[in-house]
């Protein structure tokens, strides 16, 4: 009996030991986009600098073609497949209001507030769009920042969006 235990558990531990899993490189899979938030943003592993700069300028030479299907898919309302487009290229940081836009309304419209936030905050900073007011104090409403929302709500009737002028007068 144990003799069979031994050899059981030394069968499933050996390709463990063997494989190249130990000491392997960090190398996020690009073509498997799903619903995370700041996964690798997350974390203490840092991407390599050469892959991160291939990342980037694979993400320039495509850039325009993946807005315009991300603009469609939101276009359509599969936010999820917007999110399945964006999110790859998300750990690469790139400087680019309209991604950023779209990411955070893949994750508004999937209820996922708090990244929401922090995207069209990061839009915002880059390209000054007044209508991000409007998500930002919804975005914050639903996180329970009635504070900041009602700052967004002002900001952005301050500039002229209508809707931001519609909430404030609820």
């Amino acid at each position: 009996m144990k003799k069979t235990l031994l050899v059981l558990l030394l069968c499933f531990i050996t390709p463990i030991i063997n494989s190249d899993v130990w000491g392997q490189e960090f190398k996020p899979n690009l073509t498997q986009g799903v619903m995370k938030y700041q996964v690798l943003r997350d974390t203490e592993v840092d991407p390599n600098a050469a892959f991160r700069e291939q990342g980037l300028k694979e993400w320039k030479q495509k850039r325009d073609t993946i807005i315009a299907k991300a603009k469609k898919l939101l276009e359509l309302k599969d936010y999820t497949g917007v999110n399945q487009l964006l999110f790859p290229y998300d750990f690469l940081e790139p400087d680019d209001a309209v991604f950023y836009e779209y990411l955070g309304k893949s994750y508004y419209y999937a209820g996922l507030f708090q990244p929401a936030l922090d995207c069209f905050k990061l839009s915002y900073e880059q390209k000054k769009n007044s209508d991000l007011f409007l998500f930002m104090g919804h975005a914050n409403e639903k996180i329970g920042n009635e504070k900041e929302a009602l700052k967004m709500y002002k900001k952005g009737a301050k500039e002229g969006v209508a809707a931001c002028q519609a909430k404030l007068a609820e």
